[in-house]
C-alpha cells in the first residue's frame, strides 16, 4: 500500500460514523502491524497478571482447602493447573521470540481456548464440598479475553463463545449442581460475556479511530516535509540541468570563503562558458541546446574529485565550479581536465572554428587565497576576467586570472597549438 493509497482510506474511514468504519485488507494489515509491538507488550505484562492470579488461587486453596488436599483428586487439579503455567509460559517465550501479528494473534487465541477448556476441567476435578464455588472462578475467562489480553473483537466473540460452550458442558456434567444454581452460574457467565464484549468492541472502535487519526496526522506531516524538501530542492537545483544553481553556489561560495579564510587554505574559482552557445541554439535549436547544456553539466559534475568539489549553473550557458584546498599546479591540471572533457563529448557544433567542430569551453580561473577571500566579490570578479581574456585568446582554452597582469598561463588544445 502506498502513502497516498493509505492516506485515501484513512480519509474515507475518517468521514465514515464511528459505528460504521471498515478497514480494508490492506488498511487492516498496517493497523495490525503498527499495534503489534504495542500489543506485544500489553500481553506480556496480561500474562504475567495472569500467572500471578493463578498462583494466588493455588496457594489460597493449599492454605485454605483442607478437603481437597486430602483428596484423591488434588493431585490431578493440581496437574491442571501445572499445565495452564506451563501453557502460559510458552505463550510469553513466543511473544518474545515471534515478530509476527499473525503468529501471536492466532498462539494467543489458541491459548485462551485452550485455557478455558482446563479450567472447566479443574472444576470438574473438584468434588469437595466449596468445588462450586469453582464456577464463578470461570468469569475471568471472558474478562481476560476481551479486556486483560485484549483480543481484537472478532477473536474475543470467537473465543468467548468456545468458552461459554465449554462452560454449559461443565454445568450439565457437573454432578451435585442442583437447578438454580446451574441457571444462576450461566446466566452470570452469559452476562460477563456480553458485557466485556460489548467493552472489548467500544475499545477496539476507539482504538481504531485513535490510528486513524494518528495516521492522518503523521501522513499530513510527512506530506508537508515532503513538500518542503521538494521546494527547498527546486530554489537550489537547476531544473534543466540537475546541478546546484546559482541561489546554492552563492550560499555554497559564502560559507567555503569563510570557512578556508580561517583554516588559511586555498581555493580555486573557475568560471566556465560553452563557446558560441547562441550560434549552436540558432543551428540545431533550444531542445538541443537543452541537451548540449545538460550534457555539459552533468560532465562537469563527473569530473570533480569529491564532495568538497562543487559544480553549479549560473545561467544561460555559464558555469562556476569551486575546488576548496587547492594549489597552483593542481589548479591548472583540473581546468584543464575539464576543458579536454567537454571537447571528447563530441557534441558536435558546425561551422564554429575550434576543434574540429564540436562543443567547447573556455575557462577563467582563479586561486584564491586566505587574503583574497576576504573580498568573495573580488574572487569573482578575477575569475571571470580570467574567462574574459579566455574568450578573447581563441576559445576552448583557459586563462589563470593571477597571470593576466603580464605572461599568462594559457591552456589550451594541442590542435589550436600547432595552428
Amino acid at each position: 500500500m502506498t502513502r497516498d493509497e493509505l492516506f485515501d482510506e484513512v480519509i474515507l474511514n475518517l468521514d465514515a460514523p464511528i459505528g460504521k468504519v471498515t478497514f480494508t485488507a490492506a488498511l487492516e494489515e498496517y493497523y495490525r502491524t503498527f499495534r503489534s509491538e504495542e500489543r506485544r507488550r500489553a500481553l506480556l505484562v496480561a500474562a504475567t497478571i495472569g500467572l500471578v492470579i493463578l498462583w494466588l488461587f493455588v496457594l489460597i486453596t493449599w492454605a485454605t482447602g483442607d478437603d481437597i488436599i486430602v483428596s484423591s483428586d488434588f493431585l490431578p487439579w493440581l496437574a491442571v493447573m501445572a499445565s495452564i503455567n506451563g501453557l502460559v509460559l510458552g505463550t510469553m517465550v513466543v511473544f518474545i521470540l515471534v515478530r509476527s501479528h499473525r503468529v501471536l494473534d492466532a498462539t494467543l487465541q489458541i491459548t485462551l481456548t485452550i485455557m478455558a477448556a482446563m479450567v472447566c476441567i479443574s472444576v470438574w476435578i473438584d468434588r469437595t464440598a466449596t468445588g462450586y464455588y469453582g464456577l464463578f472462578a470461570f468469569l475471568l475467562m471472558p474478562l481476560a479475553c476481551s479486556t486483560l489480553a485484549p483480543l481484537l473483537f472478532r477473536q474475543a466473540l470467537t473465543v468467548t463463545v468456545f468458552a461459554d460452550l465449554f462452560f454449559a458442558v461443565l454445568l450439565s456434567v457437573k454432578p451435585g449442581l442442583d437447578g438454580a444454581l446451574i441457571g444462576q452460574t450461566a446466566l452470570l457467565s452469559l452476562s460477563v460475556s456480553a458485557m466485556a464484549l460489548w467493552a472489548n468492541w467500544r475499545t477496539d472502535r476507539g482504538e481504531r479511530a485513535a490510528f486513524l487519526f494518528l495516521t492522518r496526522e503523521r501522513l499530513l506531516s510527512d506530506r508537508s516535509r515532503r513538500r518542503t524538501a521538494e521546494l527547498l530542492e527546486m530554489s537550489i537545483v537547476d531544473p534543466l540541468t540537475g546541478i546546484a544553481n546559482r541561489r546554492a553556489f552563492e550560499d555554497r561560495f559564502a560559507r567555503l570563503a569563510t570557512l578556508r579564510r580561517l583554516d588559511g587554505e586555498t581555493m580555486a574559482v573557475m568560471m566556465v562558458d560553452i563557446d558560441h552557445f547562441k550560434a549552436f541554439n540558432d543551428h540545431y535549436g533550444h531542445i538541443e541546446g537543452d541537451r548540449c547544456l545538460q550534457r555539459v553539466a552533468q560532465t562537469l559534475a563527473g569530473e570533480m574529485r569529491g564532495p568538497d568539489d562543487f559544480v553549479a549553473r549560473l545561467g544561460g550557458e555559464e558555469f562556476v565550479v569551486l575546488a576548496p584546498g587547492i594549489g597552483r599546479a593542481a589548479g591548472e591540471s583540473l581546468v584543464e581536465r575539464l576543458r579536454r572533457a567537454i571537447e571528447r563529448l563530441g557534441i558536435a557544433h558546425e561551422g564554429i572554428a575550434g576543434a574540429g567542430g564540436v562543443v567547447t569551453v573556455s575557462i577563467g580561473c582563479t586561486i584564491a587565497t586566505v587574503d583574497g577571500m576576504a573580498d568573495p566579490r573580488r574572487v569573482l570578479i578575477d575569475a571571470d576576467r580570467a574567462l574574459y581574456a579566455a574568450k578573447h585568446g581563441g576559445r576552448n582554452c583557459w586563462r589563470i586570472a593571477e597571470d593576466l597582469g603580464g605572461g599568462p598561463s594559457i591552456g589550451q588544445p594541442p590542435t589550436a597549438a600547432m595552428a
